[in-house]
């Protein structure tokens, strides 16, 4: 397959399996899956994607793994969801410490707040300090990567779900188990 093609492709299957099926006529279950057969059916109907075979979709999700897990005969997106998902991934009790991604112009929100999943149904945390770094920079945000004791959260009520090898999601993170950078504020004399 042509690399533009699995690109295009690549967007696509993210819109419909992340935030609109129902472009394509589809409804996902619990766990945001469809058959990977009536996805490939979904697709050949819809304008533009008559080429679109069962081992495209494959190629697809086989070139990025942490993005598309197939299971069963059935497809679906890792992570990234707008549409309600009662089971993102299994729950897990989570490593030590996770990382977040944290763009600067949400600092005091999150000091304040904590991680909560603003546009998306689930926060989005990560294993190391460098993939927190990488999607930081993939984004092209000036920010901080937050560390989060992922395991004392857990232990004290916060659900973790393993959503791939190294991204984690949950449903926001209260202050209390972040480590936030100092604050100074300049005293005016």
């Amino acid at each position: 397959m042509q690399p533009e093609r699995r690109l295009r492709l690549s967007r696509f299957l993210s819109l419909i399996l992340r935030h609109r099926p129902d472009e394509v006529g589809l409804t996902l279950d619990e766990e945001g899956s469809v058959p990977l057969d009536a996805l490939v059916a979904a697709l050949r109907r819809h304008g533009g994607w008559e080429w679109v075979t069962e081992a495209d979709v494959l190629t697809v999700a086989h070139h990025d793994p942490r993005r598309f897990e197939v299971r069963a005969g059935r497809i679906r997106a890792r992570h990234g969801h707008t549409v309600p998902l009662q089971h993102p991934g299994p729950a897990v009790r989570p490593p030590e410490w996770l990382y977040a991604a944290l763009p600067a112009r949400q600092a005091d929100e999150v000091q304040a707040a904590g991680l909560r999943p603003r546009e998306r149904r689930f926060v989005h945390l990560v294993d190391t300090w460098l993939e927190a770094a990488r999607a930081l920079e993939r984004h092209g945000e000036a920010g901080l990567v937050l560390p989060v004791l992922a395991r004392r959260a857990h232990d004290r009520g916060v659900p973790f779900f393993q959503a791939s090898e190294h991204l984690y999601l949950t449903p926001g993170v209260p202050p209390d188990f972040l480590l936030l950078p100092a604050r100074t504020q300049a005293v005016e004399a």
